[in-house]
């Protein structure tokens, strides 16, 4: 039963903490899969794109991974049917409802990497990308596929930004695949580190701030993200709304 202090926290916080969700049992294969993904990333299943650390070559002066070193992946639940399965995990859905609502879909799906010595991601909102309305009804759960800690480049957030909306969006030409939202003169908190065990997931509200920094080890930080909607929230951006990952109800 979903425990509406949770609830009262994410609208506060713009962020909820669901430490060591899946056990190592329940994460091992979808581990083997994404391992599979990072190891051949020339040849992945049909529909699913990779990016490359090299594609984003601008915030890369601190960096040590090679610029072919895998960074992301796209479309995983919407053409390969165990992350449809994985997706839609009573667990995940139980929380994901008493969030947003009972009426949903997972209206897009990543997979985040920090290879050694992988870059930093800047402060962004997901809403910035997505322009889902009603705004409130997007939410995304990140699901650590290992332990991300201070040192790998665990999730920052902002606690609070979420109630702000969608800032504006500065032009950066040295990097021109992130969003960088202009704040202006508002005093925002302090940001919060958030490491977590592996398993756990972090739902975080579509206009909250936050980001990660380098990844400053010899191991991998990996992270599964599906995009939460409800049902009859859509994109100002339609071809976004073609490329749903998940119909669920």
């Amino acid at each position: 039963m979903f425990d509406p202090t949770l609830r009262k926290n994410y609208d506060r916080d713009g962020f909820l903490i669901a430490e060591a969700l899946f056990d190592n049992s329940e994460m091992n294969e979808i581990r083997r899969r994404i391992d599979t993904l990072i190891a051949e990333p020339d040849h992945p299943p049909e529909g699913v794109t990779v990016g490359r650390e090299g594609n984003t070559a601008g915030d890369r002066q601190s960096s040590l991974a090679r610029d072919d070193s895998v960074r992301s992946a796209a479309f995983l639940v919407r053409f390969l049917p165990f992350f449809q399965d994985f997706a839609r995990q009573a667990k995940l859905l139980e929380l994901v409802r008493g969030l947003i609502g009972p009426r949903i879909k997972v209206f897009r799906d990543q997979a985040l990497f920090k290879p050694p010595g992988g870059q930093a991601k800047p402060p962004h909102q997901d809403q910035s990308y997505f322009l889902v309305e009603p705004a409130d009804e997007l939410v995304t759960a990140w699901i650590a596929l290992d332990a991300a800690t201070t040192e790998n480049g665990c999730m920052c957030y902002i606690p609070g930004s979420h109630r702000h909306g969608v800032f504006p969006i500065n032009k950066d030409p040295k990097r021109p695949v992130h969003h960088v939202p202009d704040t202006g003169k508002l005093a925002l908190p302090d940001p919060v580190r958030c490491p977590v065990a592996a398993g756990s997931v972090i739902f975080h509200h579509g206009c909250t701030l936050h980001f990660s920094d380098d990844n400053r080890t010899d191991t991998w930080r990996k992270a599964v993200i599906f995009h939460y909607a409800t049902a009859d929230a859509c994109s100002a951006n339609e071809r976004l709304n073609q490329e749903v990952s998940l119909e669920i109800d």
